[in-house]
């Protein structure tokens, strides 16, 4: 018997309620909403977007695209049937009700005359040929998998069964096999990246001449290494778009090797302006398995990174308390806030002088909250992108990052003609219950609401509605976002093997972590639940204030 799938909408019951009601008070009725997840696959199908496969979990579906893009459709917003193994089911219009029919089973939709946009979904089915997505106004969209093989292909004996690799694996050849022994000097050489199984791109094979030295501050000291890359030409890697920047991180103080990952999902949920893509890979360097990598976009200005214009008066800045390496770099006149900046290089004192008045004039603001009526009084909302501010304190907090805590590793914008921005987010190897200090695996606790600039900040009640009102709106993907990092742990199957047989740590304990599991099982637990009870602390307290 066909397996009997049926779109419902959370909001049909209540509009179901609503027109008996409007039946005795002859009230219009109110239309469900359109879910924005699926107005996103309109855009998508709109821009002709290659679409590569689609994979469900428990709460959600992820539908994925070839450039690397991808849509989340929770199952409240509307479902996705599988029909790899299955007929899909039959769509048919009922003249009499005016609704559309699932199966012969009245879907509660009716059907509208409107555009893709102004209609809501009625069935999605997908398989290994297409994803069909039905929609109310009678049309549908075909997305065909530009992975899919219809020819049958004899099957290949694997050289290596053991190194049936999952995810991409990187070799790098440094000439002569030197090795990489300095954060300020590059090492000449080739890449070249596999990904066998498609999972990111039609690119299986990538290659080509780069340069690569050592990155970071207290990760560079550890026994397993992380790079930075330069290509000679801007190429495209594993579906992301193009540059000569990469980076490989190595994670080695995060037994789980997904924190940084986990958090980049976090950053996409809340939307910040831009989010780097991580991808777990398998390094290989002059021939040698270095293990479990974080392959990245190196944060820069860029079109499709910082996408800032350096050369009108526009400043790419990091906060960096410990480490400054930048030819300018300052401290805040108030609370000194040690601010370097990255981008533009070269800057004028005329240039030096204004940042560094913007950045006076917005903590004077702060100072002003609750004080509106002195007469030199000012509003922080015209310094700071207020938007931004929630969304940095929001995953600081609920991740418990000790760098994230106005002293390092935050990276902010002031664009020509806006306020200041915190623009994306990064270093993340030490939160969610990763560190013996400031927190530890304690998932109560306040780690960033009465910091520098917050404790100000969380004086204002604008303020702290627009956090409410963030959380509020963002929590349900936030809580399922645990579904990330057991997808993202299934991926490493098989690869986290050989990472712990590369890097024998499992029973150890690695700066600064406060416990050893014994087991990567063990550690994703421990991730999961600490991430979930800090989730749901922080949305108990934020809701109180």
């Amino acid at each position: 018997m066909r397996k009997r799938v049926i779109i419902l909408f959370a909001a049909i019951a209540a509009i179901a309620a609503v027109c008996i009601s409007c039946q005795e008070k002859q009230v219009p009725e109110e239309k469900p909403a359109i879910p924005e997840s699926y107005l996103e696959l309109v855009r998508a199908y709109r821009a002709g977007k290659e679409y590569t496969g689609t994979t469900m979990l428990s709460s959600f579906s992820k539908v994925f695209f070839s450039d690397g893009s991808y849509v989340i459709i929770k199952k409240a917003d509307f479902d996705i049937q599988d029909c790899s193994s299955c007929n899909p089911c039959l769509v048919t219009y009922d003249s009499g009700s005016g609704n559309w029919k699932v199966d012969g089973s009245d879907s509660g939709i009716e059907r509208t005359n409107g555009t893709l946009e102004e209609s809501l979904p009625v069935y999605a089915f997908f398989n290994a040929e297409h994803l069909m997505v039905y929609a109310a106004n009678g049309e549908t969209m075909d997305f065909p998998n530009v992975n899919y093989n219809p020819d049958p292909v004899d099957p290949v004996d694997p050289v290596d069964p053991v190194k049936e690799y999952k995810i991409p694996v990187i070799h790098i050849d440094t000439e002569g096999k030197a090795p990489i022994v300095s954060k300020d000097d590059y090492v000449n050489g080739t890449i070249k990246v596999e990904d066998p199984c498609g999972y990111y791109s039609d690119v299986k094979n990538f290659e080509a001449p780069m340069k690569i030295k050592g990155r970071g501050n207290s990760t560079w000291g550890m026994p397993k290494k992380p790079y930075k890359i330069k290509l000679e030409e801007k190429a495209p890697i594993l579906g992301i778009a193009k540059d000569k920047e990469w980076v490989l991180l190595a994670n080695y103080s995060d037994k789980t090797l997904l924190r940084n990952a986990m958090a980049m999902e976090l950053s996409r949920i809340l939307g910040f302006s831009w989010t780097p893509t991580m991808i777990s890979v398998e390094l290989y360097l002059n021939g040698k398995y270095e293990g479990v990598y974080s392959f990245t976009e190196h944060k820069k200005v860029s079109k499709n990174r910082v996408n800032i214009d350096t050369e009108n008066d526009s400043y790419y800045i990091e906060i960096e308390n410990e480490d400054v390496d930048e030819p300018f770099w300052f401290r805040t006149s108030r609370y000194g806030v040690t601010m370097m900046v990255h981008e533009p290089e070269e800057t004028t004192p005329a240039q030096q002088e204004a940042l560094k008045k913007n950045f006076e004039d917005m903590e004077t603001s702060l100072a002003k909250i609750g004080h509106e009526t002195d007469s030199d009084w000012i509003d922080y909302k015209d310094y700071i992108n207020v938007q931004s501010f929630v969304n940095y304190y929001l995953i600081q907090e609920i991740t418990r990052n000790p760098d994230g805590n106005i002293r390092k590793s935050s990276f902010l914008t002031k664009e020509k003609g806006k306020p200041i921005e915190f623009y994306h987010v990064w270093d993340f190897d030490l939160t969610m219950g990763n560190c013996d200090y400031w927190g530890g695996t304690d998932p109560t606790g306040w780690q960033m609401k009465d910091v520098t600039w917050y404790n100000r900040l969380f004086k204002s009640r604008e303020f702290v509605t627009a956090v409410q009102e963030t959380l509020e709106k963002h929590y349900d993907e936030l809580y399922d976002a645990q579904n990330y990092i057991y997808d993202q742990a299934k991926l490493l199957e098989g690869a986290v093997d050989r990472n712990f047989e590369r890097w024998d740590i499992l029973n150890q304990i690695v700066w600064p972590n406060i416990v050893a599991l014994g087991t990567y099982e063990e550690e994703v637990e421990f991730f999961v639940d600490y991430y979930i009870e800090r989730l749901e602390w922080v949305k108990k307290e934020i809701d109180k204030l």
